[in-house]
């Protein structure tokens, strides 16, 4: 992140373990193989992470009060376990499917999670994007190839993380690529 910019572009996510890193990043190995003639830019497997709210460009003197709001929505919550499945397409609504994700669980701790933090920064004045929330592991983005859900190889695998804390990440654009890194983390406590 360089250090002379005056905003700088976030979000509030959960990570992932190395272990589920090191899966997800077989699993998006495989599907780069096999869909290797089409147009897809896969995102790095450092960048895989569960989005919780995105809240776009603030002033880099603003991440005391993003965290504030933070430990405010998850007080009082423990850490719970967030179940990630198959490789698939998004958004499952739409004729266009534009990404292809991991999908997650919607479990009640998440949603509830989720659903707080969304009412805390649009308390405090931030404008979110209003769309029902769908967790997913971005692993690539189609771009004009066309892929159907019976093209991709299902390897039928889901497994666990435990979220144990919360974090405000970073995301910029340095010499074509996309960087994401943690700022700050905010303990699950029950």
């Amino acid at each position: 992140m360089s250090v002379d910019q005056e905003t700088i572009r976030v979000f509030v996510a959960l990570s992932l373990s190395d272990d589920v890193m090191e899966r997800l990043k077989k699993r998006s190995q495989s599907l780069k193989d096999q869909l290797s003639e089409l147009n897809i830019r896969w995102v790095p497997y450092e960048n895989y992470h569960i989005t919780l709210i995105f809240i776009g460009n603030v002033p880099i003197n603003a991440l005391d009060k993003l965290e504030a709001l933070m430990k405010e929505a998850v007080q009082g919550y423990a850490p719970f376990e967030v179940t990630l499945g198959d490789a698939t397409l998004f958004p499952p609504d739409n004729e266009k499917k534009g990404v292809l994700i991991t999908s997650v669980e919607t479990s009640d701790p998440l949603k509830k999670i989720q659903s707080k933090l969304d009412q805390k920064f649009r308390e405090a004045g931030y404008n979110l994007i209003d769309r029902p929330y769908r967790p997913h592991v971005t692993l690539a983005r189609l771009r004009r190839a066309k892929v159907s859900e019976e093209e991709l190889k299902k390897t039928g695998e889901s497994f666990s993380i435990t979220a144990s804390h919360v974090h405000l990440y970073y995301t910029e654009k340095r010499d074509g690529r996309v960087y994401n890194g943690i700022l700050r983390s905010v303990e699950l406590i029950s």
